[in-house]
């Protein structure tokens, strides 16, 4: 078992946990719940912390998530679905409420 990171946000840990297992990485979030004390949020000692199972897995990962971090912010905007006329953000490629791609050219499987 290593930490592969750890965040005072539980839903960016949560997130990057998803990230993991979609990629076939076994992981799981040790003190998931943290503290939410005042003195806990401006340390990370308490702090939700992403672990693999596979020690082997452990460079892998920091790969997979030092990619996440590091993406460059775009300045796309939000588009609207050209099939429902939703609303989506800049950084969906498929629309959220019938799933029909970005540019329009069908459903994803």
């Amino acid at each position: 078992m290593k930490e592969v990171f750890v965040h005072r946000d539980p839903a960016r840990v949560g997130l990057y946990k998803s990230v993991l297992e979609e990629a076939g990485i076994p992981c799981f979030i040790r003190d998931e719940y943290g503290s939410t004390s005042l003195a806990s949020r401006k340390s990370t000692f308490f702090s939700p912390a992403l672990c693999v199972l596979n020690d082997e897995d452990e460079e892998r990962a920091k790969g997979i998530l030092a990619d996440i971090e590091n993406a460059p912010v775009t300045e796309e905007r939000d588009w609207t679905c050209p099939s429902c006329q939703e609303s989506v953000p800049a950084n969906f490629g498929s629309c959220w409420k019938c799933g029909v791609l970005r540019l329009g050219i069908g459903v994803p499987d």
